[in-house]
């Protein structure tokens, strides 16, 4: 509703029911806005008009006229859509409260969830770094960086340990790692590591790592790659330290070598027997032994092995083969085969089955056989000296019952020499029965001293008592209750045996003196010469006579020795003790151009060390033979350079060394001699054979030791040239070709020949696949030498095929 009022507030006008209140004023309750004479505007109400209806009204003066303009508006009608609005915005503010609650409560839930998921990834951290310290090696986790470098995203503390470093000073610093690997494995590991980036696979590498105490150890290291999210791959992987391993396998490794060198030590000889082919196969050891270096048996069948053997063991020898076979009873026997010259050689044969088919039957058979004649012969010089000695030898049980009696023994007492004696009690060569309890006592004094002596009254088989000088040994010392050797000796027959012994004495140093190897005899301290022979004196060019050397210290021998030599007797031998090790055989080169092959053997006797033996044989002969035979397969008949196999047999192993980054490039020059078939045509092959071979010793002139010629076939020569660049190497191949034009290759009755030769130079590489690609691309450059002009030097290059072509 609008009023218009004058200032004492009389209506003017009125917007509804204008015609009630014309003259009238204002009611008293609303003349607020009168009594407000010096206010401008206002506003009063709620005030109910007669229409029943609250309004709220405001009022305005009018500026310089006595008028007030006043508006009144329905309370009801304003207020109920902001009610309305009001009533909204509550249920909506309290739908928002009760979301942002639910929102609230729902991300303290989410929350909650976070910590608890963090703190179980924190605790599963805490128990893999607790594991990882436990786990023997390191653990490591490696990626590329945006740079494409390689950085160590994780290493636990024993992945640094196992490379000797500070984890606290160096972690996760490369370099410091890189430090500690072995200079020599450096290039391996990185080439390892870029191979595993390169080919996006696992990386397994072996390496050592130096560490500050000096010592190296040997590390294994494995990774797998794992894709991630983004596209970038990461290496998870463990490092192991394998420095026992290593060291077994390296134990493993000597032991083997020992037991190859005490096989080639020993000498015995490897045979096989194909059961199913009834081949008998020997090596060459085996037919040494034999006397057949020749190895002129060839194959043999068990048939033809048997018919080796002397009638007399071939019975025993069958027999006990066949009990291997059926009943897995050791084949261990002694046998005499034939020799080449028609004699009987005693070998020792060993054998098993190592092959057998599911029926059992055996299929292959392997064995040695170790040649034991000096064995034997000294068996039997054994026996024949007890058997022919003056001693009497008798070997009783400790209850003294006679169980051996040597032949002499046998006869005096009235034995069977031929057969072992039955049981017989002690008691029946002594005198009386008292004479025997006073015997007893002696072995008590065995048991504690091992040996004793006496001399006794026995009864001879004529029942003469006869005085004895009786020394007694135990057979084995280790065994007091065990038997008991009695050497006896007739006391009137003591200088007969002296005599005896002197003479064997002189026996045994003509064997010495006639014996066709050098011979040197010491004592068990490796001091003192008890014997030599002439043929030694003369192998080792010693300026003194043999009689001035037994009983010299053996150092006055090694001070006339070359030092090759001198070491054959050991360091001990100088004085401060006997010569170490167990028997074996050496090789020495005398500077004299003589090669020498030295036995060492102890000499012992019932465990105990009576001195030393060396045996020199003189194998120069042998050792020329075999560098001729070699020459032989390896030089070019004619000229005496390499051959074709020997050549490229050894720039195939330069190659290969070259590409495993053990050697320096090399250069390989293609040699062919201009108009070759026009000497052979106007002069004959023998002066073309001269041609070549002046070739050869002028391009040889030219050569350094490290280089090497060789003839490929025909006229055409190739040259290595160790360790030099394209610009070196054209040098040196200009060289010989002027080398070889100014050669003369003199002919009888004719003009001095002259010839050129044409070379093709190619620079070997490590990316060089194969000889053959070397070979091809210097024969290329030598016929494009051949093809412009001859008498010249071409290097090989990519284009010079292109060039050709055009």
């Amino acid at each position: 509703m609008i009023l218009l009022l004058r200032d004492d507030g009389t209506y003017l006008a009125r917007s509804q029911r204008q015609e009630e209140v014309l003259g009238r004023k204002v009611p008293a309750d609303r003349q607020v806005m009168l009594s407000a004479a010096a206010a401008v505007q206002g506003s009063y109400g709620p005030v109910t008009g007669p229409d029943g209806i609250q309004r709220m009204y405001a009022w305005s003066r009018v500026h310089d006229y006595p008028i007030l303009v006043s508006t009144g508006l329905d309370s009801q009608a304003v207020r109920d859509p902001l009610n309305k609005a009001i009533e909204q915005s509550l249920w909506r503010n309290g739908l928002g409260t009760a979301l942002i609650f639910l929102g609230a409560v729902l991300t303290a839930w989410l929350a909650f969830l976070r910590w608890r998921e963090e703190d179980q990834r924190l605790q599963s951290e805490q128990r893999f770094v607790r594991l990882s310290q436990e786990v023997p090696g390191g653990l490591f986790q490696y990626g590329l960086d945006a740079q494409g470098d390689g950085v160590l995203l994780f290493s636990n503390p024993g992945f640094y340990a196992v490379h000797c470093i500070d984890a606290t000073v160096s972690h996760g610093d490369l370099q410091a790692l890189v430090r500690r690997v072995h200079p020599d494995d450096v290039p391996g590991l990185r080439a390892s590591i870029a191979q595993a980036i390169e080919g996006r696979k696992a990386w397994v590498h072996k390496y050592r790592v130096g560490c500050p105490d000096g010592g190296v150890r040997w590390l294994h290291g494995h990774a797998q790659p794992q894709l991630e999210q983004d596209g970038s791959l990461l290496w998870h992987g463990y490092i192991l330290d394998v420095t026992q391993d290593e060291a077994l396998q390296n134990a493993l490794r000597q032991s083997e070598e020992r037991l190859r060198l005490t096989i080639g030590a020993v000498r015995d000889g490897l045979w096989q027997w194909d059961c199913e082919k009834d081949t008998v196969v020997w090596d060459a050891r085996c037919y040494e032994i034999v006397g057949r270096p020749d190895q002129s048996l060839g194959a043999l069948g068990l048939s033809g092995f048997v018919e080796q053997l002397h009638p007399a063991d071939r019975a025993r020898v069958c027999a006990r083969l066949e009990q291997h076979l059926a009943e897995g009873e050791p084949f261990r026997v002694e046998m005499r085969l034939r020799q080449q010259d028609g004699g009987w050689r005693w070998v020792e044969s060993r054998g098993e089955v190592t092959l057998r088919d599911a029926q059992g039957r055996a299929l292959r058979m392997l064995g040695m056989h170790s040649d034991i004649q000096e064995r034997v012969d000294q068996t039997h010089l054994v026996s024949a000296l007890l058997d022919r000695g003056s001693a009497l030898v008798l070997v009783a049980s400790h209850e003294r019952q006679m169980v051996y009696a040597n032949q002499r023994a046998a006869e005096y007492f009235g034995l069977d020499p031929h057969r072992p004696p039955e049981p017989l009690s002690f008691r029946v060569m002594h005198g009386s029965q008292e004479s025997f309890e006073r015997f007893g006592p002696l072995y008590q004094r065995l048991k504690t001293d091992g040996v004793v002596r006496a001399e006794w009254e026995l009864r001879g088989s004529d029942g003469d008592l006869c005085w004895f000088d009786m020394q007694g040994t135990l057979l084995d010392p280790s065994d007091p209750e065990g038997n008991v050797i009695w050497t006896l000796f007739d006391v009137d027959a003591r200088h007969r045996a002296e005599a005896e012994l002197a003479q064997t004495r002189l026996r045994m140093e003509a064997v010495i003196d006639r014996f066709p190897s050098g011979i040197l005899v010491s004592d068990s301290r490796g001091q003192t010469i008890l014997a030599a022979n002439d043929m030694l004196v003369s192998m080792l060019d010693v300026p003194l006579p043999v009689l001035e050397l037994v009983g010299q210290n053996l150092q006055r021998l090694v001070d006339h020795l070359p030092a090759a030599v001198a070491v054959v007797f050991n360091a001990d031998a100088q004085g401060s003790g006997g010569p170490d090790g167990e028997p074996g055989r050496m090789l020495y080169a005398l500077p004299s151009g003589r090669h020498l092959e030295v036995d060492r053997w102890p000499l012992r006797k019932d465990q105990r060390e009576l001195g030393w033996c060396w045996v020199f044989h003189d194998v120069t002969d042998y050792k020329q033979r075999e560098s001729q035979l070699e020459a032989l397969a390896t030089s070019d008949p004619l000229t005496g350079a390499r051959n074709r196999r020997a050549f490229l047999a050894q720039m195939d192993m330069k190659l290969e060394r070259l590409r495993l980054g053990m050697g320096r490039s090399f250069a390989l020059i293609m040699l062919d001699v201009d108009h070759f078939k026009r000497v052979n045509d106007t002069y004959g092959h023998a002066v073309g054979d001269e041609v070549l071979k002046h070739l050869v010793v002028a391009v040889t002139k030219e050569l350094r030791k490290e280089d090497m010629l060789g003839r490929l076939g025909g006229e055409e020569f190739a040259v290595l040239l160790a360790g030099l660049d394209q610009d070196v190497a054209l040098k040196r191949a200009e060289s010989l070709r002027q080398t070889v034009e100014r050669l003369r290759v003199e002919v009888p009755g004719q003009a001095p020949i002259r010839f050129t030769v044409s070379l093709g130079v190619c620079v070997v590489a490590h990316s060089d696949v194969s000889v053959a690609l070397c070979l091809e691309r210097a024969d290329a450059a030598m016929y494009h030498a051949k093809r412009h002009g001859r008498n010249r030097v071409t290097c090989w290059s990519p284009s010079l095929s292109e060039l050709d072509a055009a």
